[in-house]
């Protein structure tokens, strides 16, 4: 029995030994390191911020769940057989142009690119390609090719390209690249950042390229000053060239000779002068039809500047319109805002007087009866008997008390205002004032 233990023992050890695996246990160990430093970090973070900002740290690793950090493994996706990873090659930010120089791990063909015809940046087709284009294109110039059904690129090949000059090349169809200085022009770059973008990429930039053609620099409106220097070019006079006058030399009568040649002169000037007359009528009439032209297009312009001026004119008219009756409309919404506000403050004003109208009244109707009741008994003994009332001193305070009755009256009220208001009775047994409390008590003195 105990031989079959130790040998399952052995057994189990030599199983260990062999499960045993040190990159599984290195990386094991530096994985743990790495989450136990980690989590000290972030424990520190959150305590210094605590301190700094005064809230309670243990709480908030707490809530982030520092305390306990656990590594996660994800599977990363395996590449499948066959395929490999695509390579993206950088770009300049604009077109470069030609430089004369030939990448052999790009295409052949030649592209457009603004009109520059640089080489293509295409990976070169290694399998499936026609006849005769085994490895030289790639694979969007291959489908050109067989699209257009030619044995070449639309715009040619890079050898062909470098078997001429930089400036020299001409492409199938006869057409020659762009000067760089348009493509300079159309993408707003100067020759300092073209240099700086080229640098990026090792490429050497032919000096040529920054210089404008001649074409470019003659485009454009004449100056002024050159019309009027073809203006100031000397003109000669209009009409035909007068004729040379033919000398002749006859033997014999000289006076007859020289009479023929003076008509013949004469006459040649009136048809001369015939001439510079029609011609000037010609020029005269051309002038004018010229000015009645410019006249009338002057006119026309004015026409239509008046017109247009017009236009805005109405149209600002209308739009300040509007914005007056705009700001009409809001001021009468405003002010009847304002009105219907006055009115319910002065409604409510005339309502809270009229309340404080009736509390009054009623007060002063249920004085009235208070003072008719206080009154009355005075003027029926007055119709009975005119009461007589003497000065007492009662507790250091004067009193009037009357003879007939002991009735006590207010001594102070009677001097001030003249009415007899009834502060209590006589007591002849107490000798002492029984003074009133309410008018129940004076209705019983009554």
């Amino acid at each position: 029995m105990a031989y079959k233990q130790s040998l399952s023992s052995s057994k189990q050890k030599a199983k260990c030994k062999m499960s045993f695996n040190a990159s599984v246990f290195v990386s094991e160990q530096l994985n743990r390191l790495m989450v136990n430093a980690a989590q000290e970090l972030a424990q520190r973070a959150v305590s210094a911020c605590a301190e700094q900002y005064n809230f309670d740290a243990e709480e908030a690793i707490r809530l982030l769940g520092l305390m306990n950090v656990k590594l996660e493994r994800k599977e990363t996706g395996k590449v499948k057989e066959g395929k490999k990873a695509k390579v993206v090659m950088p770009k300049p930010k604009f077109p470069l142009p030609y430089n004369g120089e030939l990448n052999e791990s790009c295409c052949y063909a030649l592209r457009q690119n603004n009109g520059l015809y640089t080489q293509c940046s295409g990976a070169r087709k290694s399998k499936g390609s026609p006849d005769g284009l085994e490895g030289q294109f790639c694979k969007g110039c291959v489908k050109l090719i067989q699209k257009t059904g030619d044995s070449v690129p639309e715009y040619g090949t890079i050898q062909q390209r470098q078997a001429v000059g930089i400036f020299e090349y001409v492409d199938p169809k006869g057409r020659k690249p762009v000067a760089y200085t348009k493509v300079m022009k159309k993408y707003k770059v100067t020759q300092e950042e073209v240099l700086e973008e080229a640098g990026k990429f090792n490429i050497n930039i032919n000096a040529n390229h920054f210089i404008a053609p001649e074409e470019e620099k003659k485009r454009g409106r004449r100056a002024k000053g050159l019309e009027n220097e073809d203006n100031k070019k000397p003109k000669g006079s209009k009409g035909r060239p007068k004729k040379q006058k033919k000398v002749l030399e006859i033997e014999g009568d000289d006076e007859d000779l020289f009479a023929a040649l003076v008509e013949e002169a004469n006459a040649t000037d009136d048809n001369s002068s015939n001439k510079k007359d029609v011609t000037k009528e010609s020029s005269c009439s051309s002038d004018a039809e010229k000015e009645a032209k410019a006249a009338k297009k002057e006119q026309e312009r004015l026409e239509r500047e008046a017109k247009k001026k017009a236009e805005e004119e109405a149209k600002a008219a209308k739009k300040e319109q509007e914005r007056l009756e705009r700001e009409a409309k809001k001021k009468a919404e405003e002010e009847a805002k304002a009105a219907k506000k006055e009115q319910e403050r002065l409604e409510r004003e005339a309502k809270k007087k009229a309340e404080e109208e009736a509390k009054k009244a009623k007060e002063q109707e249920k004085a009235s009866k208070k003072d008719k009741k206080k009154v009355k008994p005075v003027e029926e003994e007055e119709e009975d008997e005119p009461d007589v009332v003497k000065k007492i001193e009662y507790n250091g305070k004067k009193y009037l008390k009357s003879k007939k009755t002991g009735i006590i009256y207010d001594y102070e009220e009677y001097k001030s205002s003249g009415d007899q208001v009834k502060i209590g009775k006589w007591n002849e047994t107490t000798n002492k004032i029984d003074f009133i409390n309410d008018e129940e008590s004076e209705e019983e003195y009554e």
